[in-house]
């Protein structure tokens, strides 16, 4: 399935976990324009945009150039970083509370061994 520029940005956001106005927070961009953009009644952002959403999304905006340029990308193809998800994750962690941050360690200690066993 051959996706839009803004169809991408939108799937990037939404495999995130983030809402319209959680990326204008992050990356002070309207969402209003960040709307416009996923719909395609805007064209493609400058730079200085692309780097601010790259970071939002943590991904490297070499990502997002690439499928600017494309125009269009496949979704089963939409490239995926180590690093970049965990500045993501990491990002999140940061403004959790004392508690919720145990309660996500814990979670991630669970799932770490979860995979230790499928191994075996």
């Amino acid at each position: 399935m051959t996706i839009t520029f803004g169809e991408f940005l939108r799937k990037l956001r939404e495999s995130r976990g983030m809402s319209l106005r959680g990326v204008e927070a992050i990356a002070k961009i309207s969402n209003a324009y960040l709307s416009q953009v996923e719909r395609g009644e805007r064209g493609i952002p400058n730079i200085k945009v692309l780097r601010r959403l790259a970071d939002a999304y943590g991904v490297t905006v070499e990502v997002l150039i690439q499928a600017a340029e494309a125009g269009e990308q496949r979704l089963d193809k939409m490239p995926e970083s180590t690093t970049a998800d965990a500045r993501f994750v990491s990002r999140g962690y940061e403004g959790l509370s004392p508690e919720s941050k145990k309660a996500l360690t814990e979670f991630l200690q669970h799932l770490v061994e979860k995979e230790k066993k499928k191994r075996k």
